[in-house]
C-alpha cells in the first residue's frame, strides 16, 4: 500500500490552500482517496507535483475587481479562477477594508485576501456540498460567492467587477429581497449558485436565509447523530434572558422544517451600516505581546480599538458566565466579536450567539450512564471552572435569577425527544454548573 498524507500536510508541503489540494484532486493531478468520510493524498503524487512547480513571475491574468465595504472603495484586485489566485492592486481605503487584507504600510496582501475569502465561502465539508459543486460546474467552493458578488448578511463587502456600474443600495441584502419564503424549500443549498447570502455562510452546520419582509431570517441545523444543539440554542436564549440586557444577545427560536427536520432560528444582529468581525481576525491583525495570556490580549486590543477597559471586562464575564453555566465547547475566537460601523469606524460588542455546542450534546450513552461531566471550555482556559475565574465583574450577576433554570432548560430540551435517564443527567449538569458560577459570588 503506498504512503498517504492527509490534506493538511499536502498543502503544507505544496504550500498551497487545502482547498486547492481539493481542486488538485478532483482534477486529477493529485491521486487520493476517500477513508471513513476523510480525504488521504498519495505521498508519491505529492513528491511528483514539487517536481514541477509553476514557472515563478508570470503576471496573473483574471477579472479585475473592486473590493467595496458597503459604498466604499477599499481595494482593488484581480482573481483568477482556474488555479484561486488573488492579486491585490492599489488600496483604496485601508481602514474598510477587511482586516487582515492589507499590511501596515498599506499595501494589499494575496494571502489575507485569499484566507479573508475562503472565510467566505462554503466550506467542502459542509453536507451535498461535492454535488452542488458538480451542479455548478464548479471546482471549488470559493468560485461560488462570485456568483451573487460576494454580497453576506453577515457585513456590507462586496466585490464589484470593474467592466461593470453596480450600486450598493440596488444589489445589499439588507435592502433588497432575495430566496423563497418559509415554506417555498426543502433543500438546505438550494439557493446556492444563485443570488442570495447562502453563497458566503460558513460553517459545517446547514444553514439558509430567509427574506420575510423587512426581516432577515437565518436558520441552522444540526449535526446528523442529534438535534441537540438545535434545542440548546433556545436554553442559551432563557439563559440569557434571565442574565443579560435586551441587544447583548441573539434570540433563538426552535422551527419544525418538515423533512428537513428541526432548526434553529435567529433574527440578523448586523445592520445595514454595520459589519460584523470576528475576534479572530483582530487577533491576528495585532498580534500577543510575550507572556499576555489571551484574556489579557482581548483586554489591550479592544482598549487599542476604543473600547473602554471596564466595558470589556463586563462584556467577557457575561460571557464567561452564561457559557460556564451552558458548558459551551465552542466560543472560539470566530464565535464572539465586534461590530463595527462603516461609515464612523467606531466599535462595540456583538451580541452572544452560537451556543449550540454545549450541554454535552456530543456525550454518548456510556458517558451519560457514568456522569461524565468533563468538557473542554473556550477561549481563555480549556479548565472550566479556571476560564470562570476569568470572569472579573459580577456586580451584574443576580444568582436569584436562575432559580428554576434547570427545570425550564429540561422543558426544552424534552421537545427533542431526550431520553428520561439523559434528561436527569443534563438536569444536574446545569445544576453543577449553576454553583460552580454562584462559588465566584462567595
Amino acid at each position: 500500500m503506498s504512503e498517504k498524507m492527509s490534506i493538511r500536510e499536502a498543502a503544507q508541503l505544496l504550500s498551497v490552500s487545502d482547498q486547492a489540494v481539493h481542486k488538485r484532486i478532483r482534477s486529477g493531478s493529485l491521486s487520493a482517496e476517500k477513508l471513513n468520510g476523510r480525504w488521504f493524498v498519495d505521498a508519491a503524487s505529492v513528491q511528483a507535483a514539487l517536481g514541477r512547480p509553476p514557472r515563478r513571475g508570470r503576471p496573473l491574468s483574471g477579472e479585475t475587481y473592486m473590493l467595496m465595504n458597503g459604498p466604499y472603495e477599499a481595494m482593488e484586485f484581480s482573481y483568477r479562477e482556474s488555479d484561486g489566485s488573488f492579486a491585490p492592486g492599489k488600496v483604496r481605503d485601508a481602514l474598510r477594508a477587511p482586516l487582515g487584507t492589507v499590511t501596515r504600510n498599506g499595501r494589499g496582501r494575496a494571502d489575507g485576501l485569499r484566507q479573508w475569502w475562503d472565510h467566505r465561502s462554503i466550506p467542502e465539508s459542509r453536507s451535498g456540498m461535492d454535488e452542488k459543486l458538480r451542479r455548478l460546474g464548479l471546482d471549488d467552493p470559493s468560485q461560488i460567492p462570485f456568483r451573487n458578488l460576494g454580497l453576506s448578511l453577515s457585513d456590507q463587502y462586496w466585490v464589484c467587477p470593474v467592466s461593470q456600474e453596480v450600486n450598493w443600495e440596488d444589489v445589499n441584502y439588507f435592502r433588497n429581497p432575495f430566496g423563497d419564503s418559509r415554506q417555498g424549500w426543502d433543500e438546505w443549498l438550494g439557493e446556492v449558485g444563485l443570488s442570495s447570502p447562502d453563497n458566503t455562510s460558513e460553517g459545517v452546520l446547514p444553514k439558509r436565509w430567509l427574506c420575510e419582509g423587512p426581516l432577515r431570517i437565518l436558520l441552522k441545523g444540526h449535526v446528523p447523530w442529534t438535534d441537540q444543539q438545535v434545542f440548546n440554542e433556545r436554553v442559551a436564549t432563557l439563559l440569557h434572558g434571565r442574565l443579560l440586557r435586551e441587544g447583548e444577545y441573539v434570540s433563538y427560536e426552535v422551527v419544525n422544517l418538515g423533512k428537513l427536520g428541526v432548526a434553529s432560528s435567529c433574527s440578523c444582529f448586523v445592520g445595514e451600516r454595520e459589519e460584523y468581525v470576528p475576534f479572530n481576525l483582530v487577533a491576528e491583525s495585532e498580534g500577543k505581546r510575550p507572556g499576555e495570556t489571551a484574556y489579557d490580549n482581548v483586554v489591550r486590543l479592544c482598549r487599542q480599538l476604543g473600547i473602554a477597559e471596564k466595558e470589556t471586562e463586563r462584556f467577557l464575564s457575561k460571557m464567561i458566565v452564561c457559557d460556564g453555566i451552558m458548558a459551551n465547547t465552542d466560543r472560539h475566537l470566530r464565535n464572539f466579536g465586534l461590530i463595527r460601523d462603516i461609515d464612523n469606524l467606531s466599535w462595540r460588542f456583538a451580541p452572544l450567539f452560537d451556543t449550540g455546542n454545549s450541554l454535552w450534546y456530543d456525550k454518548d450513552e456510556g458517558e451519560v450512564a457514568r456522569g461524565d461531566y468533563s468538557y473542554a471550555s473556550r477561549p481563555f482556559d480549556a479548565r472550566p471552572n479556571r476560564q470562570l475565574m476569568y470572569a472579573s465583574t459580577l456586580d451584574w450577576l443576580d444568582l436569584s435569577s436562575l432559580d428554576g433554570f434547570p427545570d425550564e432548560a429540561c422543558e426544552v430540551l424534552e421537545e427533542g425527544n431526550l431520553s428520561r435517564w439523559r434528561l436527569e443527567y443534563l438536569r444536574e449538569g446545569v445544576e453543577r454548573r449553576i454553583a460552580a458560577v454562584a462559588e465566584l459570588c462567595g
